[in-house]
């Protein structure tokens, strides 16, 4: 196996990761009735906490390097940090009604501003910036091996779907999430507290988006302090989530049918003839045409919580 392979394969499973935990990201949130558009400025979000949590540990700890075992610690406390400025998404979808589509974009926006500000601060403080931690992986170099494979992000994304997977299957606390996203009035009736777990619903997706953040800030910083943005996979896993039809088992298939070829797209081009190799950039808009067409082809079967977007208001029950 080249070293390109190599390459394809590791970028490929660090794209799935992204992708498939901004699914998971939506599906707790839109499963609640919330639609959550902001799911690429969480994840925006999770990646900036964490450039500035390195930054401040290394200029409050006079320290160049930090150890990549720091991660343990600075991967759940992003996450949290995130879950925490969603709070400010669900206070205006759930508390003042706003309209959820609407507020999501908003808080892209508000998120992209934040991230420019950030950094232009950081650059003038300390010029360039490259002081992302060393990835906890068994390798870091993913060009002669496939031992990056064994890494902090995997691990944290294969328990992630678990136990999602349980919780929104099996638990009588996951099973509320879907009545409430179906019918939130039966809910009531029943006794269900429609606003906590509605509350729930925004927290816990701004916790996983979060994580997701965290893995992009690590290893695409150069990336992020460039564009503010993390290469538009927000919206591609909000694709993947209503594709997967709000099924995180599915969803898991379609990210690493999505990741190979977003992957591909990006470094397959040095398998090509010389002369293909000056179109490259076109080759990187596959991933992004490849969501159209899937989703236009499911566009009909989309399977959404019946309640979906729909502001929930008691007095109507």
């Amino acid at each position: 196996m080249n070293t390109i392979a190599f390459v394809i394969i590791n970028v490929g499973v660090f794209i799935f990761c992204i992708l498939l935990l901004g699914s998971i990201s939506g599906i707790f949130s839109e499963k609640a009735g919330i639609i959550n558009i902001a799911i690429n400025g969480m994840i925006v979000f999770g990646a900036l906490v964490y450039t500035v949590i390195n930054y401040l540990i290394r200029v409050f700890g006079n320290s160049n390097e930090i150890s990549m075992y720091y991660q343990l610690l600075l991967v759940p406390l992003c996450g949290i940090i995130t879950a925490l400025f969603a709070l400010v998404f669900g206070y205006a979808t759930i508390r003042l009604k706003s309209n959820q589509t609407i507020t999501g974009y908003a808080i892209n926006i508000l998120v992209f501003g934040i991230t420019a500000i950030a950094f232009l601060i950081i650059k003038q403080r300390s010029g360039n910036i490259s002081f992302a931690t060393k990835e906890l992986a068994l390798e870091s170099d993913i060009t002669s091996s496939l031992k990056n494979l064994v890494s902090l992000k995997v691990f944290l994304t294969l328990l992630i779907i678990v136990l999602s997977f349980i919780a929104l299957k099996y638990t009588r606390w996951g099973l509320r999430f879907k009545a409430i996203g179906e019918n939130p009035q039966a809910a009531d009736v029943a006794g269900i507290n429609i606003y906590k777990y509605k509350w729930h619903a925004v927290f816990i997706s701004g916790l996983i988006a979060g994580i997701a953040g965290t893995f992009f800030g690590q290893i695409r910083l150069g990336q992020l302090q460039q564009s503010y943005d993390i290469q538009g996979l927000g919206y591609l896993a909000l694709a993947i989530m209503i594709t997967s039809q709000w099924k995180i088992a599915i969803s898991v298939l379609i990210s690493l049918m999505f990741s190979i070829v977003y992957s591909f797209s990006f470094y397959g081009v040095q398998y090509f003839p010389a002369s293909y190799k000056n179109y490259s950039e076109l080759f990187n808009i596959l991933p992004f045409i490849t969501t159209l067409i899937v989703m236009i082809a499911f566009s009909k079967k989309t399977n959404a919580p019946a309640a979906l977007g729909v502001i929930y208001d008691k007095s109507k029950r």
